[in-house]
Protein backbone atom coordinates (compact mmCIF):
# COMPACT_ATOMS: atom_id res chain seq x y z
CA UNK A 1 0.00 0.00 0.00
CA UNK A 2 1.02 3.56 -0.63
CA UNK A 3 1.76 5.59 2.54
CA UNK A 4 -1.06 8.03 1.70
CA UNK A 5 -3.62 5.24 1.39
CA UNK A 6 -4.27 5.55 5.12
CA UNK A 7 -5.69 9.03 4.51
CA UNK A 8 -8.63 7.64 2.52
CA UNK A 9 -11.58 7.30 4.88
CA UNK A 10 -14.18 6.02 2.44
CA UNK A 11 -14.83 5.25 -1.21
CA UNK A 12 -18.20 5.60 -2.92
CA UNK A 13 -19.17 4.43 -6.39
CA UNK A 14 -22.01 6.38 -7.96
CA UNK A 15 -23.85 6.15 -11.26
CA UNK A 16 -24.54 9.09 -13.53
CA UNK A 17 -22.90 11.69 -15.71
CA UNK A 18 -19.44 12.04 -14.08
CA UNK A 19 -19.14 15.84 -14.04
CA UNK A 20 -22.66 16.26 -12.67
CA UNK A 21 -22.16 13.58 -10.00
CA UNK A 22 -18.90 15.24 -8.91
CA UNK A 23 -20.50 18.68 -8.75
CA UNK A 24 -23.61 17.45 -6.91
CA UNK A 25 -21.48 15.61 -4.33
CA UNK A 26 -19.20 18.63 -3.89
CA UNK A 27 -22.25 20.79 -3.20
CA UNK A 28 -23.82 18.20 -0.88
CA UNK A 29 -20.60 17.89 1.12
CA UNK A 30 -19.92 21.62 1.16
CA UNK A 31 -16.35 21.27 -0.11
CA UNK A 32 -14.00 24.24 -0.49
CA UNK A 33 -11.96 22.71 -3.34
CA UNK A 34 -12.40 20.00 -5.98
CA UNK A 35 -9.28 18.06 -7.01
CA UNK A 36 -9.58 16.28 -10.37
CA UNK A 37 -7.35 14.58 -12.91
CA UNK A 38 -6.95 16.67 -16.04
CA UNK A 39 -6.16 14.04 -18.64
CA UNK A 40 -8.13 12.99 -21.65
CA UNK A 41 -8.66 9.40 -22.75
CA UNK A 42 -9.07 10.55 -26.35
CA UNK A 43 -7.06 9.30 -29.31
CA UNK A 44 -4.68 12.19 -29.67
CA UNK A 45 -2.36 13.84 -27.21
CA UNK A 46 -3.54 17.23 -28.48
CA UNK A 47 -6.45 17.25 -26.02
CA UNK A 48 -4.85 17.86 -22.62
CA UNK A 49 -8.15 18.41 -20.80
CA UNK A 50 -10.68 15.62 -20.66
CA UNK A 51 -14.44 16.09 -20.96
CA UNK A 52 -15.12 15.51 -17.27
CA UNK A 53 -12.42 17.91 -16.07
CA UNK A 54 -13.50 20.57 -18.56
CA UNK A 55 -17.14 20.41 -17.44
CA UNK A 56 -16.21 20.44 -13.75
CA UNK A 57 -14.02 23.52 -14.26
CA UNK A 58 -16.74 25.20 -16.30
CA UNK A 59 -19.59 24.58 -13.85
CA UNK A 60 -17.98 24.40 -10.39
CA UNK A 61 -18.91 27.00 -7.80
CA UNK A 62 -15.66 26.35 -5.89
CA UNK A 63 -12.04 26.34 -7.09
CA UNK A 64 -10.88 23.27 -9.04
CA UNK A 65 -7.30 22.02 -8.78
CA UNK A 66 -6.36 19.95 -11.84
CA UNK A 67 -3.72 17.25 -11.45
CA UNK A 68 -1.92 16.55 -14.73
CA UNK A 69 -1.57 13.01 -15.99
CA UNK A 70 1.89 11.50 -15.99
CA UNK A 71 3.40 11.06 -19.42
CA UNK A 72 2.11 7.95 -21.16
CA UNK A 73 3.82 4.97 -19.61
Amino acid sequence: LQPDAGLIRSVRVMLGDPPMVILEEAQRLGVDLIVAGSHSHGDGLNTPLGRTAARVVQLAEVPVYLVPMLQHR
